[in-house]
């Protein structure tokens, strides 16, 4: 009984994940358009990758735990 509940524990975990990945690709890659519309020139990931580095720092320095 027990293995069935952690079989669907282990897939809901597992979907959610999946879930979570998406998410975070359609993220990037709005941000990214709109860099790009912004700054043409400009490596849009390059930027993103900045501002997520940026605001990990930011955070730390709120909560250096």
């Amino acid at each position: 009984m027990q293995r069935y509940h952690d079989s669907i524990d282990d897939a809901r975990i597992a979907d959610n994940l999946r879930r979570t990945i998406e998410l975070t690709e359609l993220g990037l890659a709005l941000r990214q358009s709109v860099l790009q519309q912004g700054e043409p020139d400009c490596d849009p990931m390059t930027q993103v990758m900045r501002e997520i580095r940026r605001t990990k720092e930011q955070a730390w320095q709120r909560n250096p735990s």
